[in-house]
């Protein structure tokens, strides 16, 4: 992520491998990707959710599924509600969120296209700490409370995810408008998405994603702990003797 600082220990997160019981109904499901302010205020309104914050990272997302990678090793981490807080556009691009000039596609409450998906803070280019703090505050009121009445999308117009004039940093459709539109090869794309996150990365994955649709995974993840996902080895089978037969 983008924040890097590691959550307090009084914050439940998923690295420290605690998941504390919901206190909220409308948290039961939540999961929080991000550990900046925005997650921590997140999460101060849907206690019972479940924190991704550094060490741990945010590799995939599928439908009601988000993959992490951490010391543990890679596992899925179910979720009914996900909210972003962490300038990753390319999760919400995996699970098919619409975009509009680099940015995801939000109501006023920060939800997306995609029910049950919502973003807030750097991804929809926040300048300031306050303003992505008053965005997650009132994207995880809106996931609560419609987690509460059964889930679907936030009332309201969807309109562009773009922040108030002022608020916002570094454009990302001008980001978007300089990225190369040529359609890379599976090397080279696989060159981009090693590279460290940033605007300018975003911006040239987001633009393959307009031409190949969405460029999954998100991030690079070790084959050694993909490796660790498969079950045991299969018993070895005697050697074939294939001498004077070929």
């Amino acid at each position: 992520m983008t924040q890097a600082d590691a959550a307090p220990a009084m914050i439940p997160s998923v690295e420290a491998g605690t998941v504390p019981s919901p206190v909220a109904t409308g948290a039961q499901g939540a999961v929080i990707v991000g550990g900046g302010p925005a997650g921590r205020a997140a999460l101060a309104c849907l206690p019972g959710a479940r924190l991704i914050t550094r060490p741990a990272l945010a590799w995939h997302a599928e439908p009601g599924r988000l993959w992490v990678e951490d010391a543990g090793g890679v596992r899925a981490e179910p979720f009914t509600v996900l909210l972003l807080c962490a300038d990753e556009p390319l999760l919400l691009a995996a699970l098919r969120c619409g975009f509009d000039g680099g940015r995801p596609v939000v109501n006023g409450n920060g939800a997306t296209t995609v029910p049950g998906v919502y973003a807030a803070g750097r991804v929809l280019g926040a300048a300031t700490a306050e303003v992505a703090v008053a965005q997650a505050r009132r994207a995880a009121a809106a996931a609560q409370a419609n987690a509460i009445q059964a889930g679907g999308a936030a009332a309201g117009a969807i309109t562009a995810g773009r922040a108030v004039a002022g608020d916002t940093a570094d454009p990302a459709s001008q980001q978007l408008a300089a990225a190369a539109l040529e359609r890379l090869d599976p090397v080279e794309l696989a060159g981009l998405l090693e590279q460290p996150p940033g605007p300018a990365r975003n911006a040239a994955v987001l633009a393959q994603c307009a031409l190949l649709g969405p460029v999954l995974p998100a991030r690079p993840v070790s084959l050694a702990a993909l490796a660790a996902l498969t079950p045991d080895r299969p018993v070895p089978r005697p050697v074939q003797d294939d001498e004077g037969t070929l």
